[in-house]
């Protein structure tokens, strides 16, 4: 009932938001993903397919980034309306006076996991003397550190190793024991689907205060001086929203517009969606 509550009272809010006069087929704005389209985007999906956007008197393309590290700066210059990003890497966008801020959730919760596949590794404390791989983003340190001083254990116990985004690669070829920067929405199912029980320790569970996993970053700039893509941006979110509730009450529907627009394994995401859509809340 409360689902069904917030989504006619968004719809409504993002409905009285637009304006009196639009483009004809309605204002564009374009989004950048983090990464490619997953389960993680549905709300985005959602409010595109349910024609929320539309409602909104918004043309909304959405995009995936060829570079994942390119949508905050593309947001920066102007050169994407809209980006979804990660809100630890908003912080080191906003020291270096990228005018970029957040406006709306999209994972209200971290997703970020430590996450091992030997038998022998049950805890963060059974990580002393094993090698761990991370991304190499600068927040992976600040999270390795907090969680391993949580159970007693410091950077100079383990052996870290950067693999870029090959982070499943390398736990599955036994290259690092453990691995940090993976999802326990995604690769965790992944693990699952290959017939592994792999121990997961979501980083809010590790020590590291709670956190939006994924954020909807607007150009700060932009939103002070251009009435019209304040207007865009708030209507945007109203919609994004919307869609978000109506992913979590159709569920069925969520998975289908899905499969529409990524090429992940159908098993997959059957899986992976409703666990992300418990993590929406």
């Amino acid at each position: 009932m409360r689902n069904r509550l917030l989504l006619v009272t968004l719809v409504a809010l993002a409905l009285v938001l637009v304006p009196a006069a639009l483009p004809a087929g309605g204002q564009k704005v374009t989004v950048m993903l983090d990464w490619t389209p997953n389960p993680d985007h549905v709300g985005l999906y959602d409010a595109r397919e349910t024609s929320l956007f539309a409602r909104a008197g918004l043309d909304v393309a959405i995009r995936a980034p060829s570079d994942a590290t390119a949508p905050l700066k593309l947001v920066g210059a102007g050169r994407t309306d809209l980006a979804v990003s990660y809100e630890q890497e908003l912080f080191f966008a906003a020291a270096k006076k990228l005018p970029v801020v957040a406006v709306a959730a999209v994972v209200p919760r971290p997703l970020n996991s430590f996450m091992s596949i030997e038998p022998q590794i049950r805890s963060l404390r059974d990580l002393k003397g094993r090698t761990i791989g991370i991304t190499g983003v600068p927040s992976d340190y600040a999270t390795l550190d907090t969680a391993l001083h949580v159970v007693g254990l410091a950077r100079k116990d383990v052996k870290v190793v950067s693999v870029g985004y090959n982070l499943l690669p390398a736990l599955l070829s036994h290259r690092v024991d453990a691995v940090l920067g993976v999802y326990r929405n995604v690769e965790g199912v992944q693990l699952e689907l290959r017939g592994l029980h792999p121990t997961v320790v979501p980083v809010d569970r590790a020590g590291v205060p709670s956190y939006d996993e994924l954020v909807l970053v607007a150009n700060k700039t932009r939103l002070r001086d251009d009435d019209a893509y304040r207007s865009a941006v708030r209507r945007f979110v109203a919609a994004f929203l919307a869609g978000t509730a109506d992913a979590r009450s159709h569920p069925t529907r969520a998975l289908a517009i899905l499969k529409k627009v990524t090429a992940s394994d159908p098993k997959f995401l059957a899986r992976a969606t409703p666990a992300t859509l418990e993590l929406l809340s």
